[in-house]
């Protein structure tokens, strides 16, 4: 449904737009509230967003600055000007300023028709490059291309200067990476070995304004991107199943001579062309999953740093512990620990 504001304080222009048989269903526009105090109405629309307002141009409510306002602070989605008796300077001015139409009594349907036309088109555009933003985004982890950095740079941009109201700039953000996360899962089923995807989709937060919010989470989302393309770098489609095989068993024996067996491959093979293609050894791109697993089950499992080494295959536990601290700096008890904690001296 598609919310309208009418701000009149003439009877006959209420009258004449109530009876107009466009409303409810039949077009999808409402008439969610009426008033008639013009002086309060830019903060009521600062409380409020509605689809379409319909304001009245008299000699009393100084009609070109509250429109003015209006379109500067992008306080509604549309704004037209209904008139009894339409000046051509303030039509004109109007359409300056940005009003998406000027309706004049008496009324006629097929204008306001084409107006909500106008507004329906104008919403589905923005949902198609929401679209074509998570395709793109998707386009970038496909092909594992390091330069989604600049892209996310653009998108961090535009989102912050498309809309006034930063909380609506978060929840475009947020619809868009939210599709891109969820797909991504959907699309890489080997995801839910190291990650959860909750732990990447936008969060609020208790910061201090939007703007924070948005970068720290488009920074997050770069972040994960990092994490997906070091375990899955760009590669050649003969690499493919040799990759999946490992990250789908993470727990597993991942020694040359299971995989090459497995898969029947030359092991000659197997770590020649892994090493020339994403340019790390077998032996380092193995631990570097089994690492990413045991962060993993480190923060979402209670299990013991014993148990966990035994279930990644790791016999020596002084190996496992100097291979993870190697890689994330910490021990796997400090990496653990929550990032909240607050130690005592």
């Amino acid at each position: 449904m598609y919310t309208v504001l009418v701000a009149a304080k003439s009877g006959m222009i209420l009258q004449e737009l109530k009876r107009l048989r466009i409303w409810g269903d039949s077009t999808g526009f409402e008439i969610c509230e009426v008033t008639s105090d013009f002086e309060k109405l830019i903060e009521k629309l600062r409380e409020i967003r509605y689809h379409l307002v319909l304001l009245e141009a008299t000699t009393e409510n100084h009609v070109l600055a509250l429109l003015r306002t209006i379109k500067k602070e992008k306080l509604c989605k549309a704004v037209a000007i209904v008139s009894q008796n339409p000046d051509f300077k303030t039509v004109r001015k109007s359409f300056l300023l940005g009003v998406d139409d000027y309706l004049a009594t008496p009324f006629e349907i097929s204008h306001f028709i084409a107006l909500f036309s106008k507004i329906e088109n104008a919403e589905h555009g923005k949902i198609a490059a929401e679209i074509c933003r998570k395709e793109e985004l998707l386009n970038y982890f496909d092909h594992v291309d390091g330069t989604i950095k600049d892209y996310l740079d653009e998108l961090l941009y535009t989102t912050l200067s498309e809309y006034i109201d930063l909380s609506e700039s978060f929840a475009y953000l947020k619809r868009i990476l939210d599709s891109v996360i969820t797909e991504l899962f959907e699309r890489y089923e080997w995801l839910e070995f190291y990650f959860l995807a909750e732990d990447y989709l936008p969060q609020g937060g208790d910061y201090a304004d939007y703007e924070e919010i948005i970068q720290k989470n488009i920074e997050d989302f770069y972040a994960f991107f990092l994490e997906f393309s070091e375990l899955y770098p760009a590669h050649g489609e003969g690499l493919d199943e040799i990759l999946l095989y490992i990250l789908n068993r993470p727990e597993e024996d991942l020694k040359q001579k299971t995989i090459s067996e497995e898969l029947y491959i030359n092991r000659s093979y197997l770590s020649t062309v892994l090493a020339a293609q994403i340019r790390v050894n077998f032996v380092d791109y193995v631990n570097t999953v089994k690492m990413k697993r045991a962060a993993y089950l480190l923060k979402h499992t209670k299990m013991k740093v014993i148990d966990i080494a035994g279930t990644l295959d790791y016999k020596d536990m002084g190996y496992f512990l100097k291979k993870f601290k190697a890689k994330y700096g910490v021990t796997p008890s400090q990496y653990r620990i929550p990032e909240t904690y607050e130690f005592q001296i």
